[in-house]
């Protein structure tokens, strides 16, 4: 399943960095639209301590006698914040020129539904937002709009009522502390495997190029001859250092780290591309390192994975009832 909180976490940093930058106010893509081709998108994670407020949390309360979208973990969820949201997300794909056959209602509700299940998770914490938090974030962002007019313009243009935006608000603040919470135990250093690889798409060239290299063949010049990757073949094939779970393809990640002497040569090893057709690699170690720091991208690619993992959880384990059909 495709996740879309991750971006939602950056709603108010990015409304007010482009605000600071003094650029038109930007029109926001709700969380359901903001994913890439695979689903991905690293969290925002502060570096400060958690702090569990103890005041009143903010209030934002159903309302069982109005139409429903759905029931989470017997929670309900309102016809009218499910049209609401959906209405932003149709704007925001008119904006950007999509169209097509895509289910908007099965992407806004799963949207929504995974938004309860976080506010859930949190209370059962002791997570709370309180109003006083939302006070400061609000006055934040009317600062950076750098008037009270131009904010209430951009909630308008982004159809957002004052305590819809609010909501959105407080429920980045409950998911930022609980991307920190979920991901804590994520390291900053891990074993890493510095390899390089041959890409082709035959498997008659791959055997004959594995052969070569066996024979004492170099491998990178094979790799700036034959690769198809021309991003890593121009170098020789060089796929830098990379830790366990954030090389884009498995397959070559696990034959890289089961190598083990500088030199070694994988088998051939074959993966499936998005487009369903067989691709075919030979890799080689450089070198490994037991305990490297992890730079910027790799260390989200885990934060990623691990606050993933965990809502695939919440998921798999949730009760949900949907009231509204597919297609809405």
């Amino acid at each position: 399943m495709k996740r879309h909180l991750f971006l939602l976490l950056l709603l108010p940093l990015i409304f007010l960095l482009a605000c600071q930058n003094e650029e038109p106010l930007p029109t926001v893509v709700p969380a359901a639209s903001q994913t890439t081709e695979d689903g991905l998108a690293p969290p925002v994670v502060s570096d400060e301590p958690i702090v569990l407020p103890t005041e009143t949390a903010v209030a934002i309360p159903p309302t069982p006698d109005e139409p429903l979208a759905a029931r989470v973990n017997n929670e309900p969820l309102t016809l009218a914040t499910f049209e609401a949201e959906l209405a932003r997300y149709q704007q925001a794909q008119a904006e950007l020129g999509t169209t097509g056959d895509a289910d908007f209602g099965r992407v806004v509700l799963d949207a929504l539904i995974e938004q309860v299940l976080i506010r859930q998770a949190a209370a059962a914490q002791g997570i709370i937002v309180t109003d006083e938090m939302v006070d400061q974030k609000m006055a934040e962002l009317e600062s950076a709009a750098k008037s009270a007019e131009n904010f209430a313009a951009w909630l308008e243009a982004n159809r957002y009522t004052e305590a819809e935006f609010r909501t959105a608000v407080a429920d980045g603040l409950i998911q930022e502390q609980m991307v920190n919470i979920v991901t804590a135990e994520v390291p900053f250093a891990a074993e890493q495997v510095h390899a390089r690889y041959i890409q082709v798409d035959d498997a008659t060239l791959a055997n004959t190029l594995l052969a070569q290299i066996q024979n004492g063949d170099d491998f990178a010049t094979l790799a700036q001859i034959h690769s198809l990757d021309r991003v890593t073949g121009e170098n020789g094939g060089d796929l830098d250092f990379f830790a366990q779970g954030t090389l884009l393809v498995p397959e070559v990640e696990a034959a890289a780290f089961a190598l083990t002497e500088p030199g070694a040569v994988s088998e051939v090893v074959m993966a499936v591309n998005r487009e369903g057709n067989p691709v075919y690699y030979i890799v080689q170690l450089i070198e490994r390192d037991a305990e490297r720091p992890l730079d910027a991208l790799a260390r989200s690619v885990l934060l990623q994975q691990e606050f993933e993992a965990w809502l695939d959880e919440l998921w798999q384990t949730a009760t949900i009832e949907r009231l509204v059909e597919s297609g809405s």
